[in-house]
């Protein structure tokens, strides 16, 4: 079980730089996040988990639960409910059915850390020396509508990683995510107002949007490097993260992501240092599902976060997220949007 307690501000700037005096309207906000995990493993082969969390239900992207709207009660929903088999006799191999945590490595440019797959996937892994490695195959229920195809999504993934005696560890990643049925995604987020959308779409002669301009194949690239810096609770990680959309109808179809850490503040007093930069081209990946700090697509970040562990059980978050689009249309402004974030993160 975990809960956290955030004080949020949003503040938006006029220009390129954070001068309060030509700040716009500033939000602030109470948040509240708690999840409930329960697994167990049934027998030798078979393991089932359910994990129950606040927040929005018709947000796929996160379980914070704003404090707000007269003080009305706060729902909880379905985090997770699925099956693993792994069976005994063949150790390299779990298939997985449910709604289930993401089997891949990935930055939350394609997904983001709290969205849920629910579907099937299938894995195998092992080792050989300082070699480990990992494919997963999955079949990606997103959503489904009797008038229209549903939306599916196909995920061919692999990893190879090396640990070396020194401490030092290097991971190479690349998955292919292959959409099908995307437009209904479109019509849903427009028509219902769940998610959001920020990918370019296709109207009718009434204005109505009938679906996305551009199909969705994202083939994603990772390297990951973990360096023992001689300091127990300080080792420094690198992870450069490049995407692109090959099915996008326009060139803005590339996404970056970089992010540097030192320090894993597991341990009382110590911390943790963050850095991450992203430029997300409008059409790189489905914005429905990118990180859900950003405003969608078409959006460079900078986020800096400090992390302090004053006790086994609870951890200190300071974030700040900087946030601009890339591209906008003549006569529209570009402002900065400066989100600051104040966590006490509690483990049970």
């Amino acid at each position: 079980m975990d809960f956290r307690q955030r004080l949020e501000e949003l503040r938006q700037f006029e220009n390129s730089s954070p001068d309060v005096s030509q700040s716009g309207v500033t939000q602030r906000r109470l948040k509240i996040r708690a999840r409930l995990t329960l697994n167990s493993q049934i027998n030798d082969d078979f393991q089932i988990g359910v994990s129950l969390g606040t927040g929005n239900m018709d947000d796929p992207l996160s379980s914070n639960q704003t404090l707000s709207e007269l003080l009305t009660r706060k729902p909880i929903s379905l985090d997770r409910a699925f099956m693993t088999y792994n069976p005994k006799a063949v150790p390299v191999l779990t298939i997985g059915v449910g709604k289930f945590g993401l089997p891949v490595t990935r930055t939350e440019m394609s997904w983001d850390i709290d969205v849920n797959w629910e579907g099937l996937y299938q894995q195998v892994h092992g080792t050989t020396g300082p070699m480990s490695y990992r494919f997963v195959t999955s079949q990606v229920s997103i959503h489904e509508e009797e008038q229209r195809d549903d939306t599916l999504m196909f995920a061919t993934y692999g990893d190879v990683s090396f640990n070396f005696d020194s401490g030092h560890s290097v991971q190479f990643v690349a998955a292919d995510y292959l959409f099908s049925g995307i437009d209904s995604v479109a019509i849903f987020v427009d028509t219902e107002g769940i998610g959001r959308n920020t990918n370019l779409t296709q109207r009718d002669n009434t204005g109505k949007i009938i679906g996305f301009q551009s199909d969705f194949n994202l083939i994603d690239l990772i390297a990951k490097a973990t360096l023992n810096t001689g300091r127990r609770s300080y080792p420094l990680q690198l992870t450069a993260n490049w995407i692109t959309n090959t099915r996008a109808a326009t060139e803005e179809n590339n996404g970056f992501w970089f992010t540097a850490t030192y320090g894993d503040a597991d341990k009382i007093k110590t911390y943790q240092l963050e850095y991450t930069y992203a430029h997300i081209e409008q059409e790189a990946v489905v914005s429905t599902f990118t990180y859900s700090y950003s405003e969608g697509t078409n959006v460079r970040l900078n986020r800096a976060a400090l992390r302090y562990r004053v006790h086994p059980r609870l951890r200190l978050d300071l974030i700040t997220i900087f946030t601009k689009k890339l591209i906008t249309a003549p006569n529209d402004k570009n402002h900065l949007l400066l989100r600051s974030q104040l966590d006490a993160s509690f483990s049970f």
